[in-house]
């Protein structure tokens, strides 16, 4: 037996009452013709990504939501819990036939935010119940775990049968704030890398998996071949990148895992023309950012770059095989993220902090931070790329490179040869600069010494080394740079 509710039906009966019914034009979010000119083309052409076709796409089963259960640190959990679990119907909690108001779209849109997109079995402890004690600030005051990390909640799909769920949107955009409240859509700083030991020694059995796992992840045979790049992904090398973790920095699909991308704020995601750290999706429409969660979720994976395609079906990191969005939960989603605001900000804009917008504007940075976005949403080209001449005409690119380190742009999957232009706004509670995140504060990023060859950076970094790129600010008075600080912080 199934029940659909909707997403608490009853909620959505004061929702209807209080809002203007709403009928929304649902694109399609697959289509072919759109789906040609979403992307930038990567840096090699001819390894731009060829995906599956819009046949093909629709001809795939809609992965239904249930409604999911929380898991409990050891000594919280009621008597009889997981037992009571097993004897529960599922639950399909996004029905779109029921949603009347703008409200009800945006709220199951936080449903689709929310929800985990792969499955495997629950078992003794894999929700959660043995954890490191250093995540005990992070629990409930009944013992709830936080529900956004990836296996700290049950699902029912099937009556009898527990699950636990990887790979939702909140898993990697939602930030836990000071005052111990998560924020959704903002950059993650949860310490994944936590959730277990280091590792110490890798077996060879292991090691091969590991390095099967980085080639389907990772590989871009035009850069290296893969008997070049598992040979380079020996034991030590995987744990000194273990090692080296750091909050917020992610190693996604498509990128590196020595030259990670920081994972970017969601949260006035409406404004941006341009998504991922390499400017690689074009956002003309909110039909776009639909289709930016179809990729992100998997269907990257299965793409085919030239003749090389990194795995034929279902794999850890995407979601099951033969499944898909719906174009309704796609749209949602979509809505959700465009509603997302900025917690209130703490900073005023004081004489000091006025001083710094002064500074500002005299050093020309709103030349590329241009308010009110402060950006200007433009693309800047990586070290040594020549930017195609078809690209001027159709894309909004400046003449002049930061001089940042141009591996992620230049020989990843995700790379365009650009960097796009961030946007400032909400600095204050952000960390993680640079697209690689290795400084870890406003005061680093504007530190001199981070230029030297044997510095140590404060964000991820796997050894000494510069943080390249992006000079200006730096030979500033001090005063001077502090106060460009605090006019940042009030953005």
């Amino acid at each position: 037996m199934l029940r659909t509710v909707g997403f608490v039906i009853l909620s959505l009966a004061g929702t209807v009452a209080f809002g203007q019914t709403f009928h929304p034009d649902i694109p399609r979010a697959w289509d072919d013709k759109a789906v040609e000119g979403f992307e930038v083309p990567l840096a090699q052409r001819d390894r731009s990504p060829r995906y599956m076709t819009a046949e093909e796409y629709y001809a795939l089963k809609v992965r239904p939501i249930y409604r999911s259960y929380p898991a409990y640190v050891e000594g919280k959990e009621p008597a009889g819990y997981i037992e009571s679990l097993k004897q529960k119907e599922p639950e399909i909690i996004f029905d779109a036939s029921q949603l009347r108001t703008k409200e009800d779209w945006i709220q199951a849109g936080k449903i689709v935010f929310e929800a985990e997109n792969s499955f495997s079995p629950a078992r003794p402890g894999t929700a959660g119940t043995r954890i490191p004690a250093a995540f005990s600030t992070y629990v409930s005051t009944d013992g709830v775990l936080p529900r956004f990390v990836p296996g700290f909640s049950y699902i029912v799909r099937q009556k009898g049968v527990l699950e636990v769920g990887s790979n939702s949107c909140a898993g990697c955009h939602t930030r836990v704030m000071p005052d111990g409240s998560f924020l959704e859509g903002a950059q993650s700083n949860f310490p994944y890398g936590k959730l277990g030991a280091p590792p110490t020694s890798v077996s060879p059995d292991t090691l091969r998996r590991i390095q099967d796992s980085r080639w389907i992840l990772f590989g871009a045979p035009w850069v290296m071949t893969k008997e070049e790049f598992q040979k380079s992904i020996t034991a030590e090398e995987f744990i000194r990148e273990a090692a080296a973790f750091y909050p917020g920095i992610f190693g996604r699909q498509g990128t590196s895992a020595n030259h990670p991308a920081r994972v970017p704020s969601l949260i006035g995601i409406a404004d941006i023309k341009y998504l991922d750290s390499t400017g690689l999706v074009r956002q003309r429409s909110m039909d776009d950012l639909m289709r930016y969660a179809i990729v992100n979720t998997g269907l990257d994976i299965t793409a085919h770059y030239g003749d090389f395609q990194p795995a034929v079906g279902s794999t850890g990191f995407n979601a099951e095989v033969g499944t898909r969005f719906s174009d309704e939960q796609l749209y949602a989603l979509a809505l959700y993220l465009c509603s997302l605001k900025p917690p209130p900000n703490p900073n005023p804009l004081d004489d000091r902090a006025r001083r710094g917008q002064r500074i500002f504007q005299q050093q020309g940075c709103a030349g590329c931070h241009t308010p009110p976005l402060y950006t200007n949403n433009k693309l800047t080209p990586a070290s040594g790329f020549m930017v195609p001449d078809d690209l001027r005409k159709t894309d909004s690119i400046m003449d002049i490179s930061v001089g940042s380190d141009p591996t992620l742009a230049m020989q990843t999957r995700r790379g365009t040869g650009f960097y796009k232009v961030p946007s400032l706004r909400g600095v204050w509670y952000r960390g993680d600069f640079g697209h690689e995140g290795q400084a870890d504060s406003l005061e680093e990023w504007f530190d001199p010494a981070r230029l030297k060859e044997d510095y140590v950076a404060k964000g991820f970094h796997l050894g000494p080394g510069p943080i390249k790129g992006h000079e200006f600010g730096l030979k500033l008075a001090p005063d001077d740079r502090q106060a460009l600080i605090a006019f940042l912080r009030t953005l």
